[in-house]
């Protein structure tokens, strides 16, 4: 996954414009969720959400693994003349809860809304990151490891608490968190489904270097300065891969300890161990999850001679924005979201 644009990448910060004379939907009780928390000796706490709707009603399970970063699900920003609310979540994913007990979980040590104030009337991602820094403990768990461990436990406490229909048991990621999705899987046999969105096939850090070579090939720069992109990037990532727990050093705005936990692990190998359904989204002119890293993943396929994977390719970028026709009206997420369902067999 390209972390060129890192802080947009896989924020899907979605904008409602609000004026400050009404109530906010900042709670869970807002966008029809209920509010869980697990104790756990090694993970802390694991806060979790579930739609609502249903609750009480045997369904399929649909847990979403949001995007990359420290925000909270929901964000606040109190600006001069307005308010606004940001979300890092889908709200088209929750239109699912009729179908599905629809579960997120937050970040480690982050809560479910937090709150910035700003001075002028617009509000950058630059502006968010600025005033809202990293909480202390995402910094020292905000990894691959706890991600995914959180999500087992909270399938395994869901199954346990409420109505799940065991057949149809979907881990659905995107971004950061389609990466997170494949190892969940294999972590919890409960899975029966698993959805990748724009993430990735190969090592993350492999895109950097593949980013040089491509500049070069583009005549953006040199081949000669290319190699000295690459060569720097390969010292870069031999001392993270040194210093796997180092929660001090940041590059590209995460810990060299969040970087050495998603390249431990390419997401081919988890991919490859899973014969449960797989579904896997790519976008054409994804610049943060470029494709030919998610075209790997159906050559590795053909060659283990498996047979589980669904493969979607779609003319668009992280964000389902067709950039190179500006007139393309098409509405691909609701086609891939269409698809996901024909997938798993849910009406």
């Amino acid at each position: 996954m390209m972390f060129r644009l890192y802080r947009w990448v896989g924020c899907l910060l979605l904008l409602w414009l609000t004026t400050g004379l009404y109530a906010q939907p900042v709670t869970p009780a807002d966008y029809h969720l209920n509010a869980y928390t697990l104790h756990d000796a090694a993970l802390g706490d694991i806060r979790y959400y579930i739609s609502s709707e249903g609750i009480t009603t045997k369904k399929p399970l649909l847990l979403l693994l949001d995007g990359s970063g420290h925000l909270p699900l929901t964000l606040l920003v109190k600006e001069p003349r307005r308010m606004e609310v940001m979300n890092t979540f889908d709200p088209d994913l929750l239109k699912l809860a009729n179908r599905f007990h629809v579960v997120m979980i937050s970040k480690p040590g982050v809560p479910f809304c937090d709150t910035i104030q700003v001075q002028q009337d617009t509000v950058t991602i630059d502006d968010v990151y600025r005033l809202l820094p990293m909480p202390y403990i995402y910094r020292h768990k905000g990894g691959l490891e706890w991600r995914a461990q959180a999500a087992a436990r909270v399938i395994d406490a869901i199954c346990a608490k409420f109505p799940v229909d065991p057949a149809r048991v979907a881990v659905y990621g995107y971004s950061e968190g389609a990466q997170v999705a494949p190892k969940v899987a294999v972590l919890n046999k409960k899975v029966t489904h698993c959805a990748s969105i724009f993430g990735s096939g190969l090592n993350q850090l492999y895109d950097f270097i593949a980013d040089a070579r491509q500049e070069a090939v583009k005549g953006h720069i040199s081949y000669a300065a290319a190699q000295r992109r690459v060569d720097s990037l390969l010292r870069l990532f031999e001392d993270i891969y040194q210093h796997p727990q180092d929660t001090r050093q940041e590059w590209e705005s995460n810990t060299w300890q969040r970087w050495a936990s998603y390249g431990a692990e390419p997401p081919v190998q988890q991919f490859a161990q899973l014969n449960i359904p797989l579904f896997v989204v790519a976008g054409m002119h994804d610049t943060n999850s470029p494709i030919y890293s998610l075209d790997y993943l159906p050559l590795e396929f053909l060659r283990l001679g498996k047979k589980n994977l669904t493969y979607k390719v779609y003319p668009v970028d992280h964000f389902f924005r067709n950039t190179a026709d500006p007139h393309d009206a098409t509405d691909y997420k609701s086609q891939m979201l269409n698809a996901l369902l024909q997938w798993l067999k849910v009406r």
